[in-house]
């Protein structure tokens, strides 16, 4: 739910979330709407310290792209639950563990 602010406000609010996170606020919220778009600008955004974190976990290529892949599904599923308290990348690194569980689970 958007709070009525003005203008001016809303714009220093959007540059302080903009610097606390890796994509911007706008962008996040689209995504919370469910656009496909958003979400392919956030994942091209954000993928490569998530793919780093994989890699480090799993140490095979494919392996990690694949639970990257899941983390971000994960992540775009839970975006509504996403504060903007830390960087998008570093809020999507949490469903690594849950991806790795999955794909070697079941």
């Amino acid at each position: 739910m958007d709070i009525n602010l003005p203008n001016a406000m809303k714009t220093e609010l959007n540059n302080l979330q903009d610097n606390q996170n890796d994509c911007p606020y706008e962008l996040i919220q689209r995504c919370r709407r469910g656009d496909h778009r958003a979400q392919l600008q956030v994942y091209k955004l954000c993928y490569k310290p998530v793919f780093s974190v994989c890699m480090q976990r799993v140490k095979d290529q494919a392996v990690a792209e694949a639970v990257m892949h899941e983390s971000f599904l994960l992540a775009f599923e839970h975006i509504n639950s996403y504060a903007g308290d830390i960087s998008f990348s570093a809020w999507t690194k949490k469903f690594i563990d849950n991806a790795l569980q999955y794909r070697y689970i079941c």
